[in-house]
C-alpha cells in the first residue's frame, strides 16, 4: 500500500458550481437596479517593483470581482484611482458611495497607498460586504478567511490541530477567529515563530503573502490539506503562492495557485451580496467532503513501504531551506493577493 497522490482542490470548479446555483437570482437582482462599487489603485512609474506587483495582484482580484458580480446581474462601478489621489478625494468618494441608495456594497482593494488606509474605516458597515472594517463589520470575517474556513471544514470532523501561518494578519486572523468559534484547536504561527512546528499539525493554512515560504521542511504527508492563500505575480509573468513548488506534491490535498482560494473568495462574495439584497434566508454553500488519512494511518502506511519503494509517493527534492522563521510581515495585503 502506498500514500495517495496529492489531490488538488479546484476553487475554480467550486466557483462554477456556486455561480450555477445562484444564477436564478439574476432576474431578481437586475430588477432592483442595484450596483457594487470596487475601488482599486494603480501604480506609478516611480513605485518600487514590489509595489507594482502588489498592484497587479489587486488588478487581477478586482477584475475577477467584476465578473462575479456582473454574472449576478449587478451593475459594477469599477473605479481605478491614481496613487496620488488626495485624502479629501478618496474620502469624498467613500461618502458618496455610502449615501447612494442603489450601491449595495463597496469593496476597496488592498493595499491602498499607506496614507489612505485609515480612511477605509469611513466605509459604512452596511456596505462592507468584504469585512474590511473587521470588528465594526457586519460580516464575520473577510471573504477570503470565510472561504478558507469552508475549505478546511470537511477535513476537521475529528478535532484535528489546524495550524494558521500568518495568524496575526488580516486574512489569517479572520481564519483563526472563525475556526476558534467552531471549537477547533488552532495553532497560531507568525513572525518569529519556528515554522518547523507545522509537523505537529493535521491541517495547514498559509496566509502570509511570502512567496514560496513553506518548503518540504514544513509540509508533510500527514497534512490532510494545505490551504495556500498566497497570490503574488512575479516579473516573469508567473504567480507564486506561499508554498514552494517542491512541497506541493507532499500533502494529501492542496489548493493550487492560481485557481484555489481566489475563486473561493469570489463564491463567498456572491453568496453574501445575494443574501443581503434578494434572499436573506440563503444558506451558505459548503465545500464537498474529501477522503483523507489521519496521522496514525499515514504512519502505518509509511512503515509498511520500504524507503523510496515501488508505489511510494516521493516528492521532488526541496531546495536548501530559506530560513525556518516567518519573516516580518509587509504592510497588510487584505484582498490584493486573493484572486484567480
Amino acid at each position: 500500500m502506498s500514500l495517495p497522490t496529492t489531490r488538488r482542490l479546484s476553487g475554480t470548479a467550486l466557483l462554477g458550481s456556486v455561480r450555477e446555483n445562484l444564477s436564478h437570482y439574476r432576474q431578481s437582482v437586475e430588477s432592483t437596479g442595484r450596483r457594487v462599487a470596487i475601488i482599486r489603485f494603480s501604480a506609478s512609474d516611480d513605485n518600487s517593483p514590489s509595489w507594482k506587483l502588489r498592484m497587479e495582484a489587486s488588478r487581477v482580484s478586482a477584475e475577477q470581482k467584476v465578473k462575479a458580480f456582473s454574472h449576478l446581474g449587478y451593475e459594477v462601478d469599477h473605479q481605478i484611482l491614481a496613487p496620488t489621489v488626495s485624502d479629501a478625494e478618496f474620502s469624498d468618494r467613500l461618502s458618496r458611495l455610502n449615501e447612494d441608495p442603489l450601491t449595495s456594497a463597496v469593496i476597496v482593494q488592498f493595499p491602498p497607498p499607506p496614507e489612505l488606509a485609515p480612511l477605509v474605516q469611513h466605509l459604512a458597515p452596511a456596505k462592507d460586504i468584504d469585512g474590511l472594517l473587521e470588528d465594526r463589520s457586519l460580516q464575520p470575517a473577510c471573504a477570503t478567511a470565510d472561504g478558507i474556513t469552508r475549505l478546511v471544514t470537511p477535513f476537521a470532523s475529528d478535532n484535528p490541530t489546524i495550524a494558521v501561518v500568518g495568524a496575526r494578519g488580516f486574512v489569517g486572523g479572520g481564519v483563526v477567529r472563525l475556526l476558534a468559534a467552531q471549537g477547533h484547536q488552532v495553532q497560531e504561527l507568525d513572525a518569529g515563530d519556528d515554522l518547523r512546528a507545522l509537523r505537529d499539525a493535521d491541517i495547514v493554512v498559509s496566509a502570509t503573502g511570502q512567496p514560496h515560504l513553506l518548503t518540504r521542511e514544513h509540509i508533510h504527508p500527514h497534512h490532510r490539506v494545505v490551504v495556500d492563500s498566497g497570490f503574488m505575480p512575479r516579473p516573469d509573468g508567473t504567480v507564486a503562492g506561499d508554498i514552494h513548488p517542491s512541497a506541493t506534491t507532499v500533502p494529501q490535498c492542496i489548493t493550487p495557485v492560481p485557481g484555489g482560494v481566489g475563486p473561493v473568495e469570489m463564491a463567498v462574495l456572491m453568496e453574501r451580496v445575494v443574501r443581503q439584497d434578494v434572499d436573506p434566508g440563503l444558506k451558505s454553500w459548503a465545500s464537498p467532503p474529501v477522503p483523507y488519512l489521519t496521522q496514525s494511518q499515514v504512519a502505518a502506511v509509511s512503515a509498511s513501504v520500504p524507503t523510496q519503494g515501488v508505489g511510494q509517493r516521493v516528492a521532488p527534492a526541496a531546495p536548501p531551506a530559506q530560513g525556518l522563521r516567518l519573516p516580518q510581515p509587509a504592510p497588510r495585503q487584505g484582498q490584493s493577493g486573493r484572486s484567480l
